[in-house]
Formats: structure tokens, sequence, C-alpha cells
């Protein structure tokens, strides 16, 4: 099992079943610390409770979006983390989404990897 020294708090804001369950098994499995919902708006009610290191937000998550949550995020913590969780392939504008307050993207379908690797590198 691969698991990190730090454990970390960790927000993931996804409304699909499968992909919530993959992203908390796998955050799970580095030694961070999960909490799971499944709506924009349970998230922000999430990071008014706790400081999070970092999010993990599909970029359609129902209500409002993961753009929307990062701004707020943003406006609550310059130092959490905040990553967008899409299949869309298209090219997604970097310094755009550094405005919002996103600080990286993770493509679907998720590999432990790639995860494990944006959250080292974001996070140390």
């Amino acid at each position: 099992m691969v698991t990190m020294s730090i454990s970390f708090k960790i927000l993931v804001i996804e409304d699909n079943a499968a992909n919530q369950e993959a992203l908390k098994k796998s955050l799970s499995r580095l030694g961070c610390q999960v909490v799971a919902v499944d709506t924009a708006e349970k998230g922000i009610e999430e990071v008014k409770k706790v400081n999070f290191d970092a999010i993990f937000a599909s970029l359609c998550v129902r209500e409002k979006g993961a753009r929307t949550v990062a701004r707020f995020v943003k406006s609550q913590s310059s130092r959490t983390k905040f990553f967008v969780v899409t299949s869309w392939k298209g090219d997604l504008e970097q310094n755009l989404l550094h405005l919002d307050g996103i600080h990286d993207i993770v493509r679907k379908p998720l590999i432990f990897t790639e995860i494990r690797d944006k959250l080292l590198e974001h996070l140390g």
C-alpha cells in the first residue's frame, strides 16, 4: 500500500457515485482524510466548516459547477489546492482556470498514479 507521511484533509465533490468512490478510495489509500459530497452546495457548506488542504470537484457537479465552487474556495483560503475532475477531452484555458482558483485538472477515467502525482506536486 502507498501512503503519505502527512495526512491531508481532502474534499471530494462528485455526483457520480462510481467516480466519487474511486476518488475516495485513491485518496484514502494515500493516507488522506476524505470527506465526499454530491453537490456543489454541500461542498460549499463543508468548506465553511473545515479548512481543507485540497478539493477535487467534478467540472459539471450538480447545482453550481466546479468553477463557481473554486471561486468561493479561493475567496475563503489561499492555501487550499483545487482540482477539477473531468472527462472532457478539449483544452481548458489554464490562465482562466487559475483566475478561478483552480490549480490543476485530473482527467477521467481516474487513474491512481495521476491523482497521487497531482497531489504530491501541489501539496508536497
